[in-house]
């Protein structure tokens, strides 16, 4: 009787590690697909805020954030204009923010820039620790990615 109960104990011991174990796997997966999506794509860092960064088609946008980076949340604000100068707001941009030395264990996903009444693209960016932190953004036309870049910053 002693054995059976010490051979149920281990055996429903085993089961509840593997029960708490899968969590923690599926969460170990999906930070590598975030880290491993495409290795070989090379995203270009962007020119310093408030310059322009040109587009594929001959468009710019320029960045600059609402504040000084620091711990708490910041506005990544863009503004988007076509080869005349004037702003344009038709396309998707998405924003994702990581600590590049510390890959997906503050990664954001990829989260869509909201458009206010100016026409200006914004971004929250959430800082929950001091170090180096990049976005990278990616600009769509419907399904088409039309261009990355990433925003490189130390708090």
């Amino acid at each position: 009787m002693l054995k059976k109960s010490f051979i149920l104990s281990i055996g429903l011991g085993l089961l509840l590690i593997t029960l708490a174990a899968q969590p923690v796997l599926s969460l170990v997966r999906s930070r590598q697909e975030v880290s491993l999506s495409n290795p070989a794509e090379e995203i270009p860092v962007l020119k310093s805020a408030g310059k322009k960064n040109p587009l594929p088609d001959g468009s710019y946008f320029i960045w600059e954030f609402n504040q000084t980076p620091k711990m708490g949340t910041i506005i990544l604000k863009l503004a988007v204009h076509d080869q005349t100068g004037d702003k344009v707001n038709h396309l998707q941009i998405y924003g994702r923010s990581d600590m590049p030395s510390m890959r997906g264990h503050h990664d954001s996903g990829e989260v869509a820039f909201k458009v206010n009444n100016q026409g200006a693209y914004l971004l929250p960016v959430n800082i929950v620790m001091p170090g180096d932190w990049e976005v990278i953004l990616t600009f769509k036309q419907g399904e088409n990615i039309l261009y990355r870049g990433r925003i490189l910053f130390k708090v």
